[in-house]
Parts: C-alpha cells; sequence; structure tokens
C-alpha cells in the first residue's frame, strides 16, 4: 500500500458509523464517506470528506469499504455505470463487509476484476457493540496476498482478529452459518430462561451457572442480558436478521443439505418479526414467550451492561461489563468492569 491510504466508507448504518469512527481514530488514513441519507453524512469530523456520489468517491480512493443491509443494496452499489466498478480508481481494492449471497459475491468478484478491482470479503461477527469499541471478529474471504496486504486495514476498522476462511465466497458463508447457531442458540436460550422462570429460580444465577456448564454459547453470554434489560441487540433489526435466515436456507437448498432444525428456528424469528416489527432488535423471540405465558424475564441492574469480546486458544470469549454482582464469587473481578 501507499504511504498514505485513501479509504471510501460507503453505507454510515450500524456497521459502517463505527467502522468509519474506528478508521478515523486510527489516525493512519485520509477517509471519504458516502451514504444516501444526507442526515448520516452532516456531523461528519470536519477532515472526513463528503464524497457527493459514489462515482466521486471511488476516484478518490486506494480502497472503499462497502456496509450494506442486503445482497440487493450491494448490487445497487457496486455495479453500473454509476457504481463502484465502473468508476473505481486504478488498482483500488473492495472489500465489502456487508453479509450478503456467496453467489453474488463470487460473481462481483470476476467483474471486478474485469475493472482491475481487487476484492476482499470482509464479514463481521460480534455484536455491534463490540464493533464500536473495534473489538469485532472478521471473517474474511479473497485471495492471500491481497488479504496479507490489506489485513492491517481490516483490523482497524474492525477488530484485531482477523480469519481468512477461503477464497471469495467463504467469508460470507462463514458468516452466514455463524448467524444461523447463533439464532439457533438464542431460541433455545430463551426457552431454557423461562423453565428456570417457571421452575422458581434465581434467573441472575442460573445465568451464572450455565455459563461454567456444557451448555454455554456466545448466544446464552449475550442473549441473556438482553433478556434482563429488554433491550434485544437493537443495533441490528429482526428485518436484517431475518434476511440471513433466508440466506441460511438458500444456502442449505443450493448445496442440498437438509435444515430441518434451521428451518423451525427460522419460523419462530418470522413470527416475531411479524409480531414485533422489522425494526425491533434481533433478540426479541424471547419477547413472545413472555407475551405468551405472562412471565416477566427482566431484571433490574442490568440497564448498563455491556461487553468486551476476546479469542483465547482459538475461541471467543465474552467478558462482561457494568453488570451486578454475580451470587458466584469468581465471576466478579474479571466480568464486571
Amino acid at each position: 500500500m501507499n504511504d498514505v491510504v485513501t479509504l471510501g466508507v460507503i453505507g454510515l448504518g450500524n456497521a459502517g458509523a463505527p467502522i468509519l469512527n474506528n478508521l478515523y481514530k486510527s489516525k493512519k488514513y485520509k477517509l471519504v464517506a458516502f451514504d444516501i441519507d444526507n442526515n448520516k453524512v452532516k456531523d461528519l469530523p470536519k477532515n472526513v470528506i463528503t464524497a457527493s456520489s459514489i462515482k466521486d468517491l471511488a476516484s478518490q480512493c486506494n480502497g472503499v469499504l462497502t456496509c450494506l443491509p442486503k445482497p440487493e443494496h450491494v448490487l445497487e452499489v457496486v455495479d453500473g455505470k454509476n457504481g463502484l466498478l465502473h468508476n473505481a480508481s486504478p488498482n483500488m481494492v473492495w472489500i465489502d463487509t456487508s453479509t450478503t449471497d456467496f453467489k453474488q459475491t463470487q460473481k462481483l468478484s470476476s467483474k471486478a476484476a474485469t475493472y482491475n478491482v481487487l476484492m476482499l470479503e470482509a464479514t463481521l461477527t460480534g455484536g455491534v457493540y463490540a464493533l464500536q469499541n473495534n473489538n469485532m471478529v472478521c471473517l474474511a474471504g479473497g485471495d492471500k496476498q491481497t488479504f496479507k496486504i490489506w489485513k492491517e486495514v481490516l483490523q482497524d476498522a474492525i477488530g484485531e482478529v482477523v480469519v481468512l476462511c477461503g477464497d471469495i465466497g467463504a467469508g460470507a458463508i462463514a458468516k452466514v452459518v455463524s448467524n444461523m447457531l447463533a439464532f439457533t442458540n438464542m431460541v433455545a436460550a430463551s426457552e431454557c430462561m423461562m423453565i428456570a422462570k417457571r421452575a422458581g429460580l434465581d434467573l441472575e444465577n442460573f445465568f451464572d451457572a450455565i455459563r461454567v456448564s456444557a451448555g454455554n454459547s456466545f448466544a446464552w453470554e449475550t442473549v441473556v442480558p438482553h433478556i434482563f434489560n429488554q433491550k434485544y441487540e437493537a443495533g441490528f433489526t429482526m428485518d436484517l436478521a431475518c434476511k440471513d435466515m433466508n440466506l441460511s436456507y438458500l444456502l442449505g437448498r443450493d448445496l442440498k443439505v437438509p435444515l430441518d432444525l434451521h428451518m423451525e428456528v427460522k419460523k419462530k424469528m418470522d413470527k416475531a418479526r411479524e409480531q414485533y416489527g422489522d425494526k425491533e432488535g434481533c433478540y426479541v423471540y424471547p419477547k413472545t414467550l413472555v407475551d405468551e405465558l405472562g412471565e416477566s424475564l427482566s431484571m433490574k441492574g442490568w440497564d448498563n451492561w455491556g461487553y468486551d469480546i476476546k479469542v483465547v486458544d482459538g475461541s471467543i470469549v465474552v467478558k462482561h461489563k457494568n453488570r451486578p454482582l454475580s451470587k458466584h464469587p469468581q465471576y466478579n473481578s474479571e466480568n464486571n468492569g
């Protein structure tokens, strides 16, 4: 890369805004931003350039990160005469952080090559809260040499842990499957919490007991606090969650893998979306049980809860912050921030 790299960020939503902010805080790059919603660019730091169009942004940048909600938005931004590829600067690298369809990604990567544009996938996992702290995990896909050159940018934008999953398409598959597992665990966690409630157990004590059991998961660690504070991971909407669940369905269909359990979870997610709306947080499913059974799972003292993530021996570990003291003393020194 050049000594001074100009990076563009297209899409300043729940992922794009923190990515731009993380890059800005690194103080390494000249930054250019674009969003179709002018309200999202009006309060940017004065030394971040606001592009008037995708064409304007593309012509200025060595690398461009797209942070877009759905596959159709990626296609709209990247393809066509007014799109990113047609207007790219020489030898530009396009980094797509969007959760999208792997076949579309592969086709767009091949098309990018005809414009002398290299592509990397940089899909995100770990939650929006972690991204805001430059602490998310990146599941990447692409050419090894391109990845090696641009890995530092991914770390500055997303977080220290960046894993190359394979060639283009591998990042999309890994991210979709990761969400598939997370939402399956979310449904199971919700049902387990309701069992504990109806059995008369202390819910906070039960939460911490499962954390040291074989039943623990990233979803358990992060879903249950959202059940307690009733915020339901508002940074990632049900609209996007159900979009990802449909991408999982398409993946199974295309690869001829039966997804019986997934389809049951997808049905429950779709029901929650219909009940509470597209904009509700992706962890809202537990509320369907609360409303159906008339049993509250909310707990006092969890309003300011948050978390960081670390990778220990190759596995993600959730580090809790600002939670009530645990009844298990071994948790309190390390997990209460």
